[in-house]
């Protein structure tokens, strides 16, 4: 599988940045929130997939000055997927799917995904918008569920030296994210690059320290 550049993603990330903008803009009534780039895209790791897609990942972290209700996960999850068909409705070359937890567009012409997860984290928690497994009225229905804690694998990558991040990423991130890419969406074992890589630090610390 290939592996995608900062260059080759630049696209990508600046189209999402003007997506984020437009969001900003059309939702402001209800909705403030910061956004930023996170997974694969932050530590050089995209790899195209077996279709030769690539995704980049972006969080929405909604602010405690928004004027909506953001107790109705349901509903906020819908503002923003119908303000984004809304906009694309008309461009077929661009896809846009609810699916479990984010949004996503599909750029099926330079072949790239771009997935926006909806967070709020304030007062004192860490929650993110997930689909429930039933159905009401035969409209999703989406709840708050508490985002998954990685401890301090970030910390601990950080803690290394640059020749050991690159140990890391070349030898143990890569091969196993060129693994996982070759399953089926559907299997149940399939992680996400950002499980790869929390697991792959820790397994490297843990190697360096015991060893």
């Amino acid at each position: 599988m290939n592996r995608i550049t900062k260059k080759e993603s630049s696209n990508a990330r600046q189209y999402a940045i003007e997506i984020l903008n437009y969001l900003q803009n059309n939702l402001a009534a209800k909705y403030i929130f910061s956004y930023k780039l996170v997974g694969s895209a932050v530590w050089n790791t995209i790899l195209r997939d077996k279709e030769d897609y690539f995704d980049i990942d972006y969080q929405i972290l909604l602010t405690k000055n928004s004027k909506g209700d953001l107790s109705n996960a349901t509903k906020i999850k819908n503002d923003f997927f119908n303000c984004l068909n809304n906009y694309f409705k008309n461009k077929k070359y661009i896809k846009v799917e609810n699916s479990t937890t984010a949004i996503t567009l599909i750029n099926t012409v330079e072949k790239y995904s771009i997935d926006f997860v909806i967070i709020k984290t304030f007062p004192d928690n860490n929650l993110i918008i997930r689909r429930n497994n039933k159905k009401q009225s035969s409209i999703n229905e989406f709840t708050w569920n508490e985002l998954k804690k990685f401890n301090n694998a970030y910390e601990k990558m950080d803690l290394l030296s640059s020749a050991e991040k690159s140990d890391l990423i070349e030898n143990h991130v890569l091969p196993r994210k060129a693994r996982e890419k070759l399953k089926n969406d559907g299997d149940p074992t399939k992680k996400s690059s950002c499980e790869i890589l929390i697991e792959e630090i820790n397994n490297y610390v843990s190697r360096k320290f015991n060893n």
